[in-house]
Parts: structure tokens; C-alpha cells; sequence
């Protein structure tokens, strides 16, 4: 993959001197040239690996969090708060590349939607029916369940699903704004995510303030992905147009660890516990951990995008990778099952055996479900 241009870089031509010549031949329609196929970038298959991978630590993890665990376990906890961010990040330096809508809009929508939409109906219901219905014992709410699902918080992993639907389906747009102006994505991306913080924090501030909570924008299955727009630009921006090595390393032995004190702070402070302080407790749309995965992903973005894997690891950075939406997917359901059938918790090794079984499971029964024809289109 080529650098982008330089932000705000226009290509003019080159004024000429005004000489007398003989009428021009009739001008040939220039062919504007389709954008390059991208070059395989294995840094980003391993980013997603490792993000998916921390989902899963933060879904074991979290009956094992209080207010008095260990600070090194708050500060994991930090850490792994950047995963889902991660995964949006990825997404748009991907989706949001020229060269992914060189076939245009169409093809572009076609082809992500028909993996999302299956995806979304069948593990939907499948939450829905199996893991919130059959599973636990005692009588159904259906109104309630009805509710969960126009909310999107049917299961704690599933609001991801209209998040990304609608990310994608605003990328055509999104794309033909930002282009190649790494600038321009980097603008776009900032206002945005500056406008999520804004956004998210009122609820807290004005319950604190006023007394009466104030929600702008509601969070639901339609309305999901709007204030992630921010990561998912600033995913483009990062890669289109990398920071210097310089600054990706003033981001991780400055920034991240100062940061990562501040989202364990967070984490363990009576004052994030109500609001308006509640503004700060760590979610994927709160200042700490939003700059913190921010700082983390745009410098291994920067230092990593040229690396070259070898063929036998380019091969499994591209199966390990296609696999992570899957993971994501199934992972939750192989816990619950786990735990459901006794899995000892009782210690710090125990639940690291857990995180492992968990992960290696939801890897294997990806990785050949996939090789079956009805699973593969919801994997």
C-alpha cells in the first residue's frame, strides 16, 4: 500500500507560459484510474487478533472485578478496555480506504452486509431464544426481551452487531468525504469523537448538576454506532496518514502509561461511582479510555505497517484474523457453558485456564464452522 498523499496536497498542474501554436487536436477524455488494490498489512490482522482476544479476557474477568481487587487487576482491566475500540479502529482504516469502494458503493455494501445480516438475525435469536430463554429457569419476560432487542443489549456482546451495521453503511459516504486527505480524516475523526464525549457525559452531568438527567441520544439498535463514528475515522486517519516513529513512541512510554493510571483510577474511585463524577467511569466513550486506545492503536499502527510476515505466517495472520468475527460472535456462549458445567474460578491460574479454554474453543469452532457451508455465512 502507497502513502497517502500529504494533507491538503492538490494535484495541479504546472502553469505554462501562454505561446501561439496551432489549433489542438481534439482532447481525449482522461481515464481516471480506479484505486490500487491494497497491499496485505499483517500488523492489522494481528491488532484484531489480539483485540479479540482481550474481549474475551474482559468477559471472564468481569465476575472478578470489585472496587477492592488488586490494583494490578485494575489496571489489565484498563488495558483490555481498548480491545472493542480496536476492532472499530481496524474496521475503518479498512473499510474507509479508497480501494475498498473501487468497485463502488454497491459491491461495497453487497459484500459486508451479507456477511453482517445473517450474522446479526441468527445469533440474535440465538441469544434471545437459547441463552435468555431455555438456559435460565423461570418464567419469561417477553415484553422485556422485546425491549432488550430494540435497545440492542440482548447480550452483553451483541450491541457490537448494529454498531458495525451502521458504521458500514454510512462508510460510502464517509469515504468520498475523507478520501485520500489523511488531513481531513484526521479533522473529521477528531470532531467526531470530541462530540461523543460531549454527548455520552451529559446524561452524568446534568443528573449531578441539575438534578434531572438530560440524554441527547438515546442508545438503541438504530442508533448505536453514532457516537463511534469517531475511532472508526480515526482508524483511516492513523493508517492513511501514520504519525512519525518519534511520536508512536512518545504515545506508548508516555501516554499510554499515564493513561492507563488514570483509567485505573477510574475504575477505583468513590467519585466516578455517582454522578456527575460517573461521567468518567471507564467506558468505550469516556476521555480516559477513548485517549488511551486512541494513543495505544494509532502508535502500533504507525510502527507496524511495515512489517512483512513470512508466507507460512502471512497465511495464519489471515485465517487467525478472519476468524476473530467469529470469536467475538461465539465466544460468550462457550463461557456461559463452562461455568454452567462447574469450570473452577477459585484462583489467578484457574481463570487464566478459563480465558485459554475459552479463547481455543471459540477459535476451533470458528475455524470449522466455517468449512461448513450453513455456518460459514453467520461466521
Amino acid at each position: 500500500m502507497t502513502l497517502p498523499e500529504k494533507a491538503g496536497q492538490q494535484n495541479r498542474p504546472a502553469a505554462e507560459p501562454h505561446v501561439p501554436v496551432s489549433p489542438p487536436a481534439e482532447a481525449v477524455p482522461a481515464v481516471p484510474s480506479s484505486p490500487a488494490v491494497r497491499r496485505y498489512a499483517p500488523v492489522l490482522d494481528l491488532i484484531r487478533i489480539l483485540a479479540v482476544l482481550g474481549v474475551v479476557c474482559v468477559h471472564v474477568l468481569a465476575d472478578h472485578l470489585e472496587p477492592s481487587s488488586p490494583i494490578v487487576l485494575h489496571m489489565l482491566r484498563s488495558l483490555l478496555s481498548t480491545a472493542v475500540p480496536t476492532f472499530l479502529m481496524i474496521s475503518g482504516a479498512l473499510n474507509l480506504a479508497p480501494a475498498a469502494l473501487r468497485h463502488g458503493s454497491g459491491r461495497f455494501l453487497g459484500r459486508r452486509l451479507r456477511r453482517l445480516l445473517p450474522a446479526t438475525v441468527v445469533w440474535t435469536a440465538f441469544y434471545l431464544l437459547v441463552m435468555n430463554v431455555l438456559v435460565p429457569v423461570g418464567p419469561v419476560d417477553w415484553r422485556e426481551q422485546a425491549s432488550l432487542l430494540v435497545t440492542a443489549e440482548t447480550y452483553p456482546h451483541l450491541y457490537f452487531l448494529p454498531l458495525i451495521i451502521g458504521l458500514t453503511l454510512i462508510s460510502p459516504v464517509l469515504a468520498t468525504y475523507v478520501g485520500d486527505s489523511g488531513r481531513r480524516a484526521w479533522v473529521t475523526g477528531a470532531v467526531c469523537a470530541l462530540w461523543a464525549l460531549v454527548v455520552i457525559a451529559l446524561p452524568f452531568l446534568t443528573e449531578g448538576l441539575l438534578g434531572e438527567a438530560v440524554v441527547p441520544l438515546p442508545l438503541g439498535s438504530m442508533t448505536y454506532f453514532l457516537p463511534y463514528i469517531g475511532y472508526y475515522v480515526l482508524g483511516r486517519a492513523a493508517w492513511a496518514a501514520p504519525v512519525s516513529r518519534r511520536t508512536s513512541m512518545l504515545l506508548l512510554l508516555i501516554a499510554v502509561p499515564a493513561l492507563t493510571a488514570a483509567t485505573t483510577w477510574a475504575y477505583r474511585s468513590p467519585v466516578t461511582q455517582t454522578p456527575p463524577g460517573q461521567a468518567l467511569l471507564p467506558t468505550y466513550l469516556t476521555p480516559t479510555v477513548m485517549l488511551l486506545a486512541l494513543a495505544l492503536v494509532i502508535a502500533v499502527m504507525a510502527l507496524g505497517r511495515g512489517w512483512r510476515a513470512s508466507a507460512g505466517m502471512e497465511s495464519a495472520l489471515r485465517t487467525l484474523g478472519d476468524a476473530t468475527f467469529g470469536v467475538f460472535l461465539a465466544h460468550f456462549a462457550i463461557l456461559v457453558a463452562l461455568r454452567g458445567a462447574g469450570f473452577p474460578e477459585g484462583s489467578p491460574l484457574a481463570v487464566l485456564a478459563l480465558i485459554v479454554v475459552v479463547a481455543m474453543l471459540s477459535t476451533g469452532f470458528t475455524l470449522m464452522g466455517k468449512r461448513i457451508p450453513g455456518l460459514r455465512t453467520i461466521l
